[in-house]
This record gives C-alpha cells, sequence and structure tokens, in this order.
C-alpha cells in the first residue's frame, strides 16, 4: 500500500510563518468543522490565497511513531511549531493535541482503533520548537519468533477535534498522519496447540490423545552466534567485522588489559586476546581496529530521529529506526543484540543525567522505511514546576542511541561508536506541587479541571459519567520503592441538595494494575499487580518514577482505582487521601485550574440509563405518487420511497443514527441522490439534552430485491469507557 509521507530521519522541519488571518482562519475552521464535520475552504472565511483546512502543519506536526516491544506501548512525537495559534495562554483553559492509533495486520486492508491520547498546548514564549509526546498502551498479536510480524501503525494527530474512533481514513483540518512499520515482542511461553498450529511440530495419534494441548511450552533464545559464525553468517550482507565484533572487542578491553596493550591504528603492542579475536573471523589486527577508531556516530544500521516529552506521564521517549536486515547478532529466536538510550535534560544550569533505557533488536527483513521502535524513561519533574503566573518552564533534553554500549551517565558528551544524538525543547505542565500530598489528577480521561466543580459534568459538552470510572493521580516525591511506600485511600460521598452529604463510602474493591518497571538500564518489563485494601482501607502506592534509586517502575495510566460506579446515580464527590511510613496524612492538593477556579475532590454526576429509542415505519409512495399508509414487516416495490419517524429520549442525549442493513447498496441511488432524507435534529446541541425527534424518507431505488433491517441506534453522551449508553430499535421489511 502507499504510506502517509513522513519527515525523513535527519531533515530539518521546515520553518513556519504564522499570520494573524491564518490563526484567524484556524480558530473558525475548529468551531465550524466540529459543528459542521466538514472540512471549510478558507475563502468562505473572507481569508483570500489560503487552501482547504486539511493536514495544515503549520502550527504542529506529527514527526515520529514507534512501539515499545516490551510494553507494548505506541509512541507518537509531535512538534509544536508555533508560539500563538493554540486558543490561550498558559493561564487559560488553551487547547488540546489529540493522535489516535490505528494497528493493520494485513497490509492496511483493516485496521483495528488502539484509542487516543491527548495533551494540553498554551500560547506560551520561548523558543521553538517544542517536541511532545503521547502514548497508547494496546494489546498486539504475538507470534512464535519464527513467524514474521510486522504490522502497519497509523497515528493520526488533530489538533482540538479529537480523530473519530473507527475511522482510519479520517483527514484532520490541523495535524497530519503517519504510517510506520513496528515489531512487537516474540511469544516465549506458547503453549503444545501453537506449536502444532503453526506446524513446528507432529504428533503420533496416541502422544495427540495423551498430551494436554493447552499445556505452556518455554521457548529458551537461541544463543548468540559466536564471532566465526558471524563471520561467515554476515560475509554476504557485507556487515564490517567492527560492527558484529564489537561487543567481543569490548569484552577484551574489559577482561583488564592495560591501555598500552590496545592496539592503535598507528602500531604499538598487541595482546594475544585481540590477535585471537581478529584471527578468529580472518581479518587482520591492523584493518579491524582502523575501522573501528574511525567509525563515529554511524547510523547505517540504527538511527535516533525524535525525542519529546510526555506531559501526561511527565516521561521522556525517544523514537529510533533499525534500517538493516543484518548487523544486529541474531535472529528473533536469538538473544539478539540491544539498543541502548540514555537522556539527560539542562534545566538551565547543565546537562542533568536521568536515565538509561534499552530495546532489543535482531537481525530480520525491514522494509524500505525500516522498522520504528520507541523508548520510554519516566522524568519525575515535579520539583521544577511551577505556577502558571510564573511563566512557562522550557528545558532541553538530549537524548544518545548507543548499539551494545551504554552510553555513560556522567558524559552526556559521549559519541557513540553505532547510534547518534539528537535534542529537543519541551514544555513542563504548568502548576507548583508539594512532596507527598496527593494529586487527583483525572476521571476516565478528563483532568479534573474539565470537570463543573458543581454540576459534575464535564465542561466540554456536559457529559455525565456511568460505569467503570478509571481515577487517576501520583503522590509527588514519594520515596523510592526500596524504602517503606506511601499509602493512598479514596472516599466516595453521595451529595443532596444544598450539599448535604447523604452516604459516605470508602472505595476498596481488590483490582488489578499494570506495572511498567526497569531496573538497571534494561528494557522496561510489565506485569500485573493485585491491589488489596488493608484493614483501614489504604492501597500501597506503587510507583517509583525517579529512576536514580534503584530503577523506576510505573502503574499504567497512574490509575488509582478502577471505580464501578453502578448502580449509583445522582451527584458524588471523590476525595483522595495519602499517608506517609511514618502514619502522617496528607489531603489532596488543591489545583488552580485555568479558569481560575480549584480543585481538591471533584464532584461526578452519574447516569446509568439507557436512552429510550424508537423508529417507525408509516407510509411509502412511487416517485410521482401519493403516499400510501405502511408498517413494519411488509413488502415494497423495488424503487419505493419508504418514510416514517424516529425518536430518542435521554436525560444527556448526543446523537441517533439511522441505516438500513441488507444486500449491499451504494449510499445514493443509481440517479446519484441520496438515499436518506431526515427532518429534525440527530445529534446533540442542536438537539437538546433531553432527546430528539423526526421524519426520514429512504430511497430503494435500483436495491436488489431483498430482506432488509432498519436499524435506529441512539446514544447518549455519558462517560462509560465505551462511548456511551446505547439503545437500539429495528424494523424489517422486504422489497420485491
Amino acid at each position: 500500500m502507499t504510506t502517509k509521507p513522513r519527515r525523513p530521519l535527519g531533515q530539518k522541519e521546515p520553518k513556519v510563518q504564522v499570520t494573524e488571518s491564518l490563526v484567524r482562519a484556524r480558530r473558525h475552521t475548529l468551531a465550524l468543522t466540529a459543528v459542521a464535520g466538514a472540512k471549510l475552504p478558507f475563502d468562505l472565511l473572507g481569508i483570500e490565497g489560503l487552501k482547504e483546512v486539511e493536514g495544515n502543519t503549520t502550527f504542529e506536526r506529527l514527526t515520529c511513531v514507534g512501539l515499545t516491544p516490551s510494553m507494548d506501548q505506541l509512541t507518537a512525537v509531535v512538534r509544536i511549531n508555533a508560539n500563538t495559534g493554540y486558543s490561550g495562554p498558559l493561564c487559560a483553559a488553551g487547547s488540546l493535541e489529540h493522535v489516535r492509533f490505528y494497528v493493520s495486520t494485513d497490509d492496511g486492508a483493516t485496521w483495528n482503533d488502539a484509542g487516543t491520547d491527548s495533551f494540553a498546548v498554551h500560547d506560551t514564549s520561548g523558543p521553538r520548537p517544542l517536541d511532545h509526546a503521547v502514548n497508547v498502551v494496546t494489546p498486539f498479536w504475538h507470534t512464535l519468533c519464527w513467524i514474521p510480524n510486522q504490522p502497519l501503525v497509523r497515528a493520526i494527530l488533530s489538533w482540538n477535534v479529537a480523530p473519530p474512533a473507527g475511522q482510519p481514513n479520517w483527514s484532520p483540518p490541523w495535524g497530519n498522519v503517519v504510517d510506520v512499520r513496528v515489531r512487537p515482542r516474540n511469544r516465549r511461553y506458547p503453549t503444545w496447540h501453537d506449536l502444532v498450529e503453526v506446524d513446528s511440530i507432529k504428533l503420533t495419534s496416541v502422544l495427540a490423545q495423551t498430551i494436554d494441548l493447552s499445556t505452556p511450552v518455554t521457548l529458551t533464545p537461541v544463543p548468540t552466534p559466536d564471532l566465526p559464525e558471524l563471520a561467515k553468517t554476515y560475509a554476504q550482507a557485507k556487515v564490517p567485522a567492527h560492527r558484529f565484533a564489537l561487543p567481543a572487542l569490548l569484552e577484551a578491553q574489559a577482561s583488564g588489559l592495560s591501555p598500552a596493550a590496545l592496539p592503535s591504528p598507528n602500531g604499538g603492542p598487541v595482546s594475544p586476546a585481540f590477535t585471537s579475536l581478529a584471527a578468529s573471523i580472518d581479518l587482520k589486527i591492523q584493518d579491524l581496529f582502523v575501522d573501528l577508531f574511525k567509525t563515529d556516530g554511524d547510523t547505517t544500521y540504527e538511527e535516533l530521529g525524535c525525542v519529546g516529552y510526555d506531559p501526561v506521564e511527565d516521561a521522556l521517549v525517544g523514537v529510533f529506526t533499525v534500517k538493516k536486515p543484518f548487523g544486529y547478532n541474531g535472529s528473533p529466536c536469538s538473544a539478539g543484540s540491544t539498543e541502548h538510550v540514555a537522556f539527560w535534560v539542562d534545566w538551565g544550569s547543565g546537562w542533568s543525567y536521568v536515565g538509561t533505557t534499552a530495546t532489543v533488536v535482531h537481525d530480520e527483513s525491514v522494509p524500505d522505511d525500516g522498522l520504528r521502535f520507541s523508548v520510554y524513561q519516566p522524568l519525575g519533574s515535579y520539583a521544577h514546576r511551577k505556577a502558571c503566573s510564573d511563566g512557562a518552564v522550557q528545558p532541553r533534553v538530549r537524548a544518545i542511541l548507543s548499539w551494545q554500549v551504554a552510553p555513560p551517565p556522567g558524559d552526556p558528551d559521549w559519541r557513540p561508536t553505532w547510534g547518534n544524538r539528537e535534542e529537543a525543547t519541551f514544555e513542563l505542565p504548568s502548576g507548583a506541587v508539594t512532596p507527598l500530598a496527593p494529586v487527583l489528577e483525572s476521571v476516565s480521561g478528563y483532568a479534573v479541571c474539565q470537570v463543573h466543580p458543581t454540576t459534575g459534568k464535564t465542561l466540554s459538552h456536559t457529559r455525565p459519567f456511568g460505569a467503570g470510572i478509571s481515577i487517576a493521580g501520583f503522590i509527588p516525591g514519594a520515596p523510592d520503592r526500596s524504602s517503606p511506600l506511601m499509602k493512598y485511600k479514596l472516599i466516595a460521598r453521595q451529595i443532596g441538595s444544598g450539599g448535604a452529604v447523604l452516604a459516605t463510602e470508602e472505595l476498596r474493591t481488590t483490582f488489578t494494575v499494570t506495572v511498567t518497571e526497569s531496573v538497571g538500564g534494561g528494557a522496561p518489563t510489565q506485569y500485573p499487580v493485585t491491589q488489596v485494601a488493608d484493614a483501614g482501607g489504604w492501597f500501597t502506592y506503587l510507583e517509583d518514577p525517579d529512576p536514580s534509586g534503584t530503577g523506576w517502575r510505573r502503574v499504567v495510566g497512574n490509575l488509582l482505582y478502577p471505580w464501578e460506579s453502578r448502580p449509583r446515580t445522582g451527584l458524588w464527590e471523590v476525595e483522595l487521601r495519602s499517608k506517609d511510613p511514618f502514619g502522617t496524612e496528607y489531603a489532596a492538593q488543591v489545583i488552580t485550574c485555568p479558569d481560575s477556579t480549584t480543585r481538591q475532590r471533584v464532584r461526578l454526576y452519574l447516569d446509568q440509563a439507557e436512552p429510550d429509542v424508537d423508529v417507525e415505519i408509516t407510509s411509502y409512495r412511487m416517485p410521482g405518487q401519493p403516499s400510501i399508509p405502511a408498517g413494519s414487516c411488509m413488502k415494497f416495490p423495488v424503487g419505493a420511497i419508504i418514510s416514517g419517524t424516529f425518536s430518542a429520549t435521554d436525560e444527556h442525549f448526543d446523537s441517533i443514527g439511522l441505516a438500513v442493513e441488507g444486500a449491499a447498496y451504494s449510499a445514493t441511488t443509481p440517479g446519484g441522490n441520496p438515499r436518506w432524507t431526515i427532518t429534525g435534529a440527530t445529534a446533540y446541541p442542536a438537539a437538546p439534552t433531553s432527546g430528539t425527534s423526526g421524519t426520514w424518507e429512504f430511497d430503494t431505488a435500483g436495491m436488489l430485491a431483498c430482506g432488509y433491517v432498519l436499524r435506529a441506534t441512539a446514544v447518549d453522551r455519558t462517560v462509560n469507557g465505551s462511548g456511551g449508553w446505547r439503545d437500539v430499535d429495528v424494523e424489517g421489511f422486504s422489497l420485491e
């Protein structure tokens, strides 16, 4: 398939020119697009000489997309190009950059929606561009190591209008689309059934009757080939010896030899260890070291393309490309080799080491545009944050990619033999924090400042909440995990008229979180942890974002509690508290929102009721003829125009959709006319929050004589993890 264009690695971003007319057009087209759902020409806005608003990257651009295999985490780096055009300063609401991800395992024929993530942007002074990032965790198909597995990933960046779910071909008005190939990790624990299914083994009839095919099988990685075998394997691929022999060279160097025993390009003493190493690959020792000493920051095999900061996860990310099919010391069934990425941040007084992470890579087929990998490193920036009134905090980040050799933590100017260095500027979220006092961050993906402090509904589209509600937050400055850990608890209160508390309950049901962990700069690993409240209702705080101790540990999504809110209804308030190992309790921090209101707790209006939808067939007519009364399950002549009514009622109505299901047909008649004519509002806010009603006509011209189903689907605005509560009504009919 044809992939979307992207910026080649190493190519500088084009300079942007932001004019007053362009900013004005951006604001207008955003509002009109959100209502009309269409791209609008600038000339309708009185701005001449500008093309339609579609895929405009003047203000923001998606630059890199990659996969962290050990975490099943997709990462996208978004470049913020301008100082203005983001709907307000740091102390205002600003706007959102949305990225939706899709995954295809059949070269783009079909796509699976992998979810969306977003971050806030504002009009701020300071250097540009800023490089920020988003990520989603989505389950990939993990194959056995000898089965090729390189799915296609698509990321869609859109400013302030979230890319719609299930529409991988949607084009954003402001933003762009990037397609890349990624490599998920292999399955290490298949079952006997998996091996039989892919014809890896054959079972006799007797064995097949006695063995439990669901029994897991442990696959041990194939040992890394020795140097003579690698030399033979890589001879045809023309992989240079100073590439695949690098680990052995470093091992010999680390064996205690003095610097005088190391060879040099100009001659000098040569130890027996190096002589033996060179002889094993049939290469002159002098040639081997001349090539090695000449190699400095070589990006032939891998290249770090982007580095950025994820303000939601408070983490640094990097995206690099594996470019060659050979040169990584073994197939996917072997241990392979390691790509290390080290990070430093300059807060204004020089580079400060943050941490090193890694990803394992292998010899395998590589598409022309390479395989994209991403790395993830928590930052722990809470001590550097400031109130929005104090201005933006915009540090620099430096990342060094190095194959097989971890960059030394104390040398931010170190140059790798194989790899490269990238730098970027980013911006911290505003808001100073107090150590150990917890921060109630978000509910079901909505920041607490995006929820009205009185009504408990979202500020945008006044959405209530329902079903499973993900409560997220963090404890700044929590101690290293090698120390006694912090505790936290959540309390929910039902609020009545006048603010009276009608009921109080501790949220203490056992649940499971996914933990991401890295020890000693190795590749992050993930595993589940069951959270059980103690006798006092306190859960253990598992996060340790500071990599300066024994390593770092994060809880995916900063999840504190997945609250199953059913059957509760009405207004509820959630409070978060923390407790240190010495028993001192801390109330949640007071958050000052961009509109100057404050939040310490969050109120949520709970709506657990589905909409009530109805659709009826009331009449039909042939073109040019009067209408004839009709009803459900009737037969109509092909070409008839069928008519009826629809209605939907709900406390928080969102939309209603009408569809006819049956034999395939085009959206238009053979004459090119739309089949549907609908009178009446079908979506909020054009329709009132209590619901809508109207009439419809459906033209059957050119359709097949067959049975059909008329389906009406109503959805409300409840944030319930599945796109709102919904109800369906159907009517049947046939054509002859």
